[in-house]
């Protein structure tokens, strides 16, 4: 791939705005894993604590640990991503 070095003098405003733009769209990825683990982990707990049932405990876990999944996948997903925007970029 070519970084903006490789177009130095070519780049017009609308491609500083793109990078900007996509920067943004990837904090907000972010924000919706957390949210969404946020979410399962909160189902999770609830069903262990309102349930005092042996396949709800051990559902409840199970969805807690999909949330700490998902929430890990949502972290490695955004670095990756930020690592190729930078590398684009030419930082």
């Amino acid at each position: 791939m070519k970084g903006y070095k490789d177009f130095e003098g070519e780049l017009i405003l609308r491609d500083y705005l793109a990078y900007d733009r996509t920067r943004l769209a990837l904090a907000r990825t972010f924000l919706s894993f957390g949210r969404t683990s946020l979410g399962l982990g909160a189902s999770g707990m609830g069903l262990m604590i309102i349930r005092n049932e042996p396949w709800c405990f051990a559902t409840g876990i199970c969805i807690i640990i999909t949330a700490i999944v998902i929430l890990i996948f949502g972290g490695i997903y955004c670095i990756r991503f930020k690592n190729r925007l930078d590398e684009l970029k030419g930082r």
